[in-house]
């Protein structure tokens, strides 16, 4: 009788090479292949984001405009994410001698140079969204020149999604209740060449929406996928399995087990900022997740300059959250952070315009935070710093 998946792990340290290259191998061969999704779909003119989101409303489902749009109980988490920005004006230099063209959104982060401060947050099951999904979100990633965080919880297989971009690229882990499990997502995202681990701690399970539960069973509601929890894989088969009690020790079981730098995501206290980094964290991601966990947390931008202050420029910090412009960008960049989380604009391109629609709205992005970089006199973004903000509200 051969062994039960639950004896393999507990008899080994961890998952052997064939076995990673059994796993990467049927991830390329399953439901669509990676090579298919190019950058198509259509480039998008975009005015503003909300226009977009009206757009996508139109084009998609119901339910699948309701996943995406949604967030916990009242939602006013998700609204203050976007408000708090309005707490900190940018303050400008005027004759200053930049010309646009001398503008520079080069960014040193974790041993690397990027085209940009800007990034794709973790999402998952973008499958709801379009047939193609992470396959098409990380394609047009790649194209903009932008850093790709690969959802625990995708559609697609990670090794895919890997295939996808020609841009960095990182794998967020969502905890599993079986720690062979989880050492097999670490090991198979670094045999599949991503850079980093993020280290999602503010997600004990699916976060749940009054708007997808107003729908109840008036509208279709798609089968969810979690391409990387296929028993092949040696997954549970089971997303929702996610470890409830985690601990600071779990941050040295991810480097250890991966052999990459752990970015810890969801930290909004700056006391568990400085934790985590004494725990190991190469970076932290200040994030509420978009509000669809928890609501009446404060927003992500109004912590975020107390977080900067504790940790002192030790190690980089991401943030994510109710960024809508280009000025939310820099706002951001002036409160501490080095770079810059997209999260529900990048799925609202997607449902529009496919691989070049994520393009679109990540090059609308990067063209705002040039214009405000040359309107606020700036050059370089590594020069954008607090005296960029008329700070009226610090928490």
């Amino acid at each position: 009788m051969g062994l039960s998946r639950r004896h393999f792990f507990q008899g080994a340290a961890g998952i052997g090479a064939l076995t990673l290259a059994q796993a990467a191998a049927n991830a390329k061969n399953s439901d669509q292949p990676a090579a298919s999704a190019n950058v198509g779909g259509e480039d998008l003119t975009i005015i503003n984001i909300d226009l977009l989101e009206e757009q996508a409303q139109k084009k998609l489902t119901a339910f699948a405009y309701a996943f995406v749009s949604g967030a916990a109980g009242d939602e006013w988490t998700m609204r203050e994410n976007r408000r708090a920005f309005q707490d900190f004006p940018i303050m400008t230099s005027r004759l200053t001698g930049i010309k646009k063209e001398s503008i520079d959104t080069r960014t040193a982060l974790m041993g690397m140079v990027l085209p940009s401060p800007i990034m794709v947050a973790p999402m998952g099951v973008h499958g709801v969204v379009s047939e193609q999904a992470e396959l098409a979100t990380s394609a047009g990633a790649g194209a903009a020149g932008v850093l790709y965080q690969s959802s625990g919880a995708s559609t697609k297989p990670l090794e895919q999604i890997a295939e996808t971009t020609n841009g960095p690229k990182w794998f967020q882990l969502y905890f599993n209740n079986d720690i062979g499990v989880t050492r097999s997502l670490l090991q198979r995202a670094a045999a599949a060449k991503y850079s980093a681990i993020v280290l999602t701690v503010d997600a004990l399970g699916p976060g749940g929406s009054d708007r997808v539960r107003r729908l109840g069973t008036s509208v279709p509601r798609p089968k969810f996928v979690f391409g990387n929890h296929d028993p092949r894989f040696g997954g549970s088969g089971d997303f929702r399995n996610q470890k409830e009690n985690l601990t600071w020790d779990d941050i040295a079981f991810c480097q250890e087990a991966s052999g990459l730098p752990v970015v810890v995501k969801g930290i909004l206290r700056a006391e568990d900022a400085v934790q985590a980094v004494k725990a190991g964290a190469a970076a932290v991601q200040v994030s509420n997740h978009g509000g669809r966990q928890m609501d009446g947390v404060p927003s992500s931008i109004s912590v975020l300059p107390g977080v900067a202050d504790a940790l002192g420029g030790k190690v980089p910090i991401i943030v994510d959250g109710g960024v809508r412009r280009g000025i939310d960008v820099f706002r951001a960049l002036a409160l501490g952070a080095d770079a810059v989380a997209i999260g529900r604009p990048v799925l609202y391109g997607l449902g529009v315009g496919g691989a070049r629609g994520v393009r679109s709205v990540l090059d609308f992005f990067n063209t705002e935070l040039k214009t405000a970089m040359l309107l606020a006199g700036v050059e370089k973004v590594d020069a954008i710093g607090r005296g960029n903000i008329v700070m009226r509200q610090f928490v």
